[in-house]
C-alpha cells in the first residue's frame, strides 16, 4: 500500500517538474478562418528571451489554397525611446500528416514589415506556421493575419475530358493537312 501510494506521488512530482520546467513551450493554438478566409494570430510572452510558437490550421477537403500573412510586433519605451520589443527571425510553414511535421518552402521577408507565404499552393489538409525570435524586454507582444484564397480543385474526369478534347483537335488538325504541299 505504500509502495503504491509513494510511486502515485513521485509520480506527480515528476510530471509536475516536468511542466514547470517546459513552462517556455507553448500548446499549438488552432486557428479558423472567417467567412472572408482571415484568421488573427498573436502571443503575448512575459518574459525577456528567445520563443518559438505554432500555429495550426485546416485546408478544406478538395480545394487548393494560397495563403499570404503579416505580422507587426509590439513597441515600448526602451532607455527613453519607442522601439520594438520583439524580434520575429523567422516564420516557417509545415504540413502535418499522423502527427509528423514537414518543413514547406517558406517566403519570409522582415523589410518594411514582416510578410510570410509558402512558397506553393497547399491542397486539402492540415498545416500550421512556427513563429521563432526572442523578446528585448519582459513583456510584450506580436500579431498577424494570415488569408486564404481558395479554389476548387479538378475532378479527375475534369482532366480526363480537358485531354479528349486536345486530342481531337490535334487529329482534325492532322486530317486538315495542305495536299498540295504534298
Amino acid at each position: 500500500m505504500k509502495k503504491a501510494l509513494f510511486s502515485k506521488v513521485a509520480g506527480s512530482l515528476l510530471l509536475s517538474a516536468g511542466l514547470l520546467a517546459s513552462g517556455a513551450a507553448a500548446a499549438d493554438e488552432t486557428l479558423t478562418f472567417d467567412a472572408a478566409g482571415n484568421a488573427i494570430f498573436g502571443m503575448t510572452h512575459a518574459t525577456a528571451g528567445s520563443f518559438e510558437d505554432t500555429f495550426l490550421f485546416a485546408v478544406d477537403t478538395n480545394t487548393q489554397a494560397w495563403l499570404s500573412g503579416t505580422a507587426v510586433v509590439g513597441k515600448t519605451f526602451i532607455n527613453g525611446a519607442r522601439s520594438a520589443n520583439y524580434s520575429i527571425s523567422n516564420i516557417t510553414f509545415f504540413s502535418e500528416v499522423n502527427g509528423v511535421r514537414t518543413n514547406l518552402d517558406t517566403d519570409f521577408s522582415s523589410n518594411g514589415g514582416i510578410e510570410f507565404f509558402p512558397v506553393d499552393s497547399l491542397l486539402s489538409g492540415t498545416y500550421g506556421f512556427t513563429v521563432a525570435g526572442s523578446t528585448v524586454t519582459a513583456g510584450g507582444s506580436y500579431a498577424g493575419n494570415l488569408n486564404v484564397v481558395t479554389a476548387p480543385v479538378p475532378e479527375p474526369s475534369t482532366y480526363a475530358m480537358l485531354g479528349l478534347g486536345l486530342g481531337l483537335l490535334a487529329f482534325t488538325a492532322r486530317r486538315k493537312s495542305n495536299n498540295k504541299l504534298g
